[in-house]
């Protein structure tokens, strides 16, 4: 069929991810072949024409060589990505716009003190809130124990925007659900589902320091691909990154996006 490779594989975070499986299935209709997923310590052998597509996982398979099998975003990168910590010491050196943060907790008693709103991250690697403690003393909420405190940064508006390859592919902007439809625990601090957020594609405006700064972010933790959140400060009128997701959830337009791309890197390779 002229692909470059003879075999291509999925290696999920989880085996159970419900994005990893439609990947799976989608990348098997575009490239008429089956794409399995694979467990990092099962039975699968990369052969020499293999691609393995890591979705999420942190875990390097002793059976992976990166430097043998190509392979679209490394579990070393991965794992980076995925604490917070490690992230957000990678973009300061590398001097992209993000929030003030410290391990110190010293450091975030005395911005707590200042009258600051500080978010303690009680949990390195964690999506969708989980690990996040709002202290202030206005809301009255205390500091929390956590090995990463970042100073609270107000936004107008939060972005998730998917890069592949060095291109922005999809951008998606936070947005609170109708009136009608927010939960009892409705949240303009924490945006999530659970929150009464969700992600929507129409009619988004951009900010211009919006995609260089996501493609930035990618470029910085070495991934091929990765979902950037971003959160855009209307007085300074500018973008903050807060994260890169290496296993975003795929549905949809988005799926879609990822799959093409995919499909679209193999053939050019």
């Amino acid at each position: 069929n002229g692909m470059p490779f003879s075999k291509a594989v999925i290696l999920p975070y989880k085996l159970g991810s419900e994005s990893a499986k439609k990947l799976a299935r989608g990348l098997s209709t575009l490239l008429n072949l089956i794409v399995r997923r694979v467990r990092p310590d099962g039975r699968y052998r990369p052969r020499r024409r293999s691609l393995v597509v890591n979705y999420g996982s942190n875990r390097g398979p002793w059976w992976l060589n990166p430097s043998q099998t190509r392979t679209l975003n490394n579990p070393v990168s991965c794992a980076v990505a995925g604490n917070k910590l490690s992230a957000f010491n990678a973009f300061r050196t590398a001097g992209l716009a993000i929030p003030e943060f410290t391990n110190s907790q010293q450091d975030a008693e005395r911005w707590y003190n200042e009258g600051l709103i500080v978010v303690c991250r009680t949990l390195l690697n964690a999506h969708s809130g989980r690990g996040i403690v709002l202290a202030s003393r206005e809301l009255n909420r205390p500091l929390a124990r956590a090995p990463l405190y970042v100073k609270y940064k107000k936004k107008r508006r939060e972005y998730r925007v998917h890069v592949f390859e060095g291109q922005v592919i999809d951008v998606c902007e936070k947005r609170r659900f109708r009136r009608d439809r927010r939960p009892d625990a409705f949240d303009g601090y924490i945006r999530n589902y659970i929150n009464g957020w969700a992600f929507c594609r129409d009619n988004v405006w951009q900010p211009n320091d919006l995609g260089p700064l996501a493609i930035n972010a990618c470029l910085v933790l070495n991934l091929d691909f990765g979902a950037v959140d971003i959160i855009w400060n209307e007085r300074e009128n500018k973008s903050y990154l807060l994260e890169v997701n290496t296993a975003p959830g795929l549905q949809g337009t988005t799926l879609t996006k990822y799959t093409s791309a995919i499909f679209n890197w193999i053939r050019r390779a």
